[in-house]
Formats: structure tokens, sequence, C-alpha cells
């Protein structure tokens, strides 16, 4: 469980300047940068914490003079060391930058042994194991920089820093450049966060490391400018802090006397609240829990007492979506808001499994994307969503669910529907998460709800737990207030 507000990853090669940037950043001097980020936030802790990598330097300098005798013992080490620091990171608040997140590990540097032939085939088939089973338990970077340079450029600053132990890699160039390379595939191609370039060229270091004032000033600057117009949801809103540092039976009081004043709120005045989110998530168990805790009615996608597919065409779509993907969208424009107007004629307060607004801004591009609908009839069913939403009744509050793809097809795996198991695979995942991420901004274009929009992280959020609960009961009436 988490406490930072935000985590930035800082990546990149050896020499490119990392650790200098991350300690500049985090001064006294250039802090107010970075904590602009916050300013959305007034519950944020307005403080810069910076993790360093940890690592062992007669083991670098073993692995870089014998590179084929040390290479699976030293990247085994430092994804041990990587997980070590997870922990601290997850313990602390504010904006935390993490210097070579643990996703380098593997998709640079054990990637690159395995290329330049320093592991055999069965050392990085267990190393890569190794790594899947560690990078499951770790929530990856909100966002990364990625400090860009050549190998030229990196070849100087380590002859500058003159460490004895980096003293091949001026002998020989190619293992930095096939770092280099490896770096642009990760980014470019393997990362679903936000990823911030620098051109690293331009820093300018001192004889003693030192950066350029002016320059450091306007790295951090572009940093912050792009994450405030680009925010990551889920960590910019207000997190459970608080909540989790409260002594337990008091949080739990405090979660009582929430959920009395939301339900007599409720009773008073009808409101429609909705649950987005990837296939997985809990969106269901979400809708059960606070329905039954805030005694309000409640309407779901599936069979309400089972949590069953008893949706024909539904379950047809699972088996074959190339065939029955536009005839169920068409019929789930009627089916939802008449589920929607019904809600509201009921004159009473409800929670909503799945929001209507979902097929068009997430399910419906992704089925383009997959060559599930062509174009016409993408454009066509987002025509006729729009027009039908028009004089829908409006939600009022929005609850939006956030997490990892692998997050989404471990839930799947574990609740056991045959019919989602074999169509919701993990490369489907990740395209509707990235959809998912853009949701929330991208769902007031539609028309059908104009209000409030609050994201929980399922992977820090547990809406089984009691204390949880009373932060969520917080949100929702700060929300519905507003």
């Amino acid at each position: 469980m988490g406490l930072a507000d935000l985590v930035i990853g800082i990546s990149g090669n050896i020499g490119v300047g990392k650790t200098t940037l991350i300690e500049a950043a985090s001064s006294p001097e250039f802090q107010d940068i970075l904590l602009s980020i916050l300013d959305v936030n007034q519950e944020a802790t307005r403080k810069i914490a910076s993790l360093s990598e940890d690592f062992d330097l007669k083991m670098l300098g073993n692995f870089y003079q014998e590179p084929k005798r040390f290479a699976f013992a030293a990247q085994m080490y430092f994804l041990n060391a990587r997980l070590r620091r997870e922990e601290a990171i997850s313990n602390t608040r504010g904006i935390v930058l993490v210097d070579r997140p643990i996703i380098e590990d593997y998709y640079v540097f054990g990637r690159a042994q395995r290329v330049l032939g320093n592991m055999t085939e069965n050392e990085f088939r267990v190393y890569a194991e190794t790594f899947d089973l560690m990078n499951k338990k770790i929530t990856p970077p909100d966002i990364y920089v990625y400090l860009r340079s050549d190998v030229e450029t990196l070849q100087k600053r380590i002859a500058k820093r003159n460490r004895p132990e980096e003293k091949s890699l001026l002998d020989n160039p190619e293992y930095l450049q096939t770092l280099h390379h490896l770096y642009e595939d990760l980014h470019q191609n393997k990362l679903d966060e936000s990823v911030i370039v620098i051109d690293a060229k331009k820093m300018k270091l001192g004889s003693n490391g030192e950066l350029d004032k002016e320059y450091l000033r306007e790295v951090l600057q572009q940093i912050a400018s792009q994450v405030k117009s680009n925010p990551p949801s889920l960590k910019l809103e207000p997190q459970l802090g608080k909540w989790i540092s409260t002594n337990p039976p008091e949080a739990v009081l405090k979660t009582i006397e929430l959920e009395k004043e939301l339900t007599d709120y409720l009773n008073k005045n009808q409101k429609i609240i909705t649950v987005a989110g990837n296939v997985g998530l809990g969106k269901t168990t979400t809708t059960r829990i606070l329905a039954h805790g805030l005694g309000i009615e409640s309407s779901f996608e599936l069979d309400k007492k089972h949590d069953l597919i008893d949706y024909e065409l539904l379950s047809k779509f699972l088996q074959d979506k190339p065939r029955y993907c536009n005839e169920l969208q068409v019929e789930l424009i009627k089916r939802r808001l008449a589920l929607r107007n019904k809600n509201k004629e009921s004159g009473l307060s409800v929670i909503e499994d799945r929001s209507p607004e979902e097929d068009p801004a997430a399910f419906q591009e992704h089925f383009r994307n997959r060559g599930y609908l062509t174009e016409r009839q993408l454009d066509v069913l987002q025509t006729e969503s729009r027009s039908a939403y028009r004089s829908a009744a409006k939600s009022d509050l929005m609850i939006v669910l956030q997490g990892t793809p692998e997050y989404s097809r471990q839930r799947i795996l574990h609740r056991g529907r045959p019919e989602e198991i074999a169509a919701w695979d993990l490369v489907e995942l990740r395209d509707l998460h990235k959809l998912y991420q853009e949701f929330p901004g991208n769902v007031g274009s539609y028309g059908l709800h104009q209000g409030p929009i609050i994201t929980l992280d399922v992977s820090k959020i547990d809406v089984t737990n009691r204390i949880h609960q009373g932060f969520v009961y917080e949100q929702m009436l700060k929300a519905l207030k507003s």
C-alpha cells in the first residue's frame, strides 16, 4: 500500500546524469519546481524524496572485468536490491524520485547480457522468470523521465568521474551501445506509462559533476509542465495517507460516521452513481459493497445474485468477437440506457455496475483497433451513442477503477468465468488499459456524465477493507457536495 502522491522513475544509460539530476531536483534550491505538480491536491505531502540505486562496488567491478563469469550473479543481485528498495518507495510520502526503476533490470540490463553472450540461455530463462515473479508485486512509476544521450557523450562523462570499476566501459563502447539500443526499445515500445524524454546531451557537467543551474531549471520545468498537461489521474487525487496512518479503531469509527452521513445524504437526494473500469478490476464487487454499506439500490451488468454471464448475446460475443461485436454494441446502447432511465424513474439513489460511456470511449475504440469493428461501424456506433445520450438521465458521480492489465488478468483467472478467461488475454487488456487511462479526461465529451469523477487505484484501495471504505466515503461526499 503506497503512500506516495507521485512516483517518477528517472531512467537512462550509465553516465547520463540520473543521480545528479535526482539529487539536484530534491535540493532546496529547485524542489519547488516539481512540488508545483501537487498544487491540484491540497492533501498531498509537499516534499521530494530521492531513492538512489543500491549496488555493491565489488560486485560491479567483478562484472565489468569478467562479464561472462559474473553477469548472472550481478543481475540477480541488482534485481534483489531493487526489490528491497520497493519497500522504501511504498512507505514514502510526497513525490518520490526513483533512480533506475526495476523495469530497466530486465528490459535493458538483463537482455543486454543475453545479447552479448554473457548469460547462457538457461541463465537468462531463470533470470527472466525471477523478474516476472518480482515485477508482479511492484507498482510501476506513474511517469518515466528518460534521459537520452549518445555513447560518445556518455564515455566523456564516465571518463570525467573516473570510477575504477567503469574503466572497461571506456575501452569497449559495445556494452554502452547495446544498452542505448535497449533503452530506446524500452521507452518506445514496452511501457504503458507516460514517458518524458530529456535531451541529456545538452546537460553541462562541471569538473566535480555539478550541473549547470540554468539547464537544470529548464529540465525540471519541462518535467513539471508535461506532468501538469497530462496528469496521472489516479495519483494526483487525494490518497489514503491519513487514513492508514491513523489509529485503526479511530479510523473505523470515522468510517462509520461518514457512512451514516453519506447514507442520510443519498436518502434525501436522489443520486445516480456509476462505476467504470477495465475488465476484471472489481466493478461488480465495488458496486455491491458500496450499495450494501450505504443501503441504496444497485444495478448490475451481469446476473446480480450469482455474478454470472446470463446475457446470451454477450456470451456469444465472448466466444466469437468478430462475428458478434457490432450486433452486441448496437444492443448495448439500448440496454444500458433503458437501465439508466429505469434507475432515474425510481426516484431513489442507485449505484450502477458499469457506465454506458465505457462502450464508445473504451471498448468500441479497442474493438476497432483489434479489427472486430470497421471504421464505418465505429463511426455509426459512436454517433448513435451520442444521439441516445442526449435525452438520457445523467449520472451524478462516476467512480473510475484503475489498475494494471496484469492485475486485471489475475482477477479474471481468479473468478474463473470460462468465457472471460478465453476472451480477455493480456494483449487485449493492455490495449484497454491505455484507453482507460485516458477515459476520465474523455468521458465528458459524450454528454451523459458532466459531474465529478473519482479515480481509485485498486492496487492501493481495497473496498473490502473497512478503513479504506472510509476514505472512499469521504471522497464521495466531497464530490457530491461540491
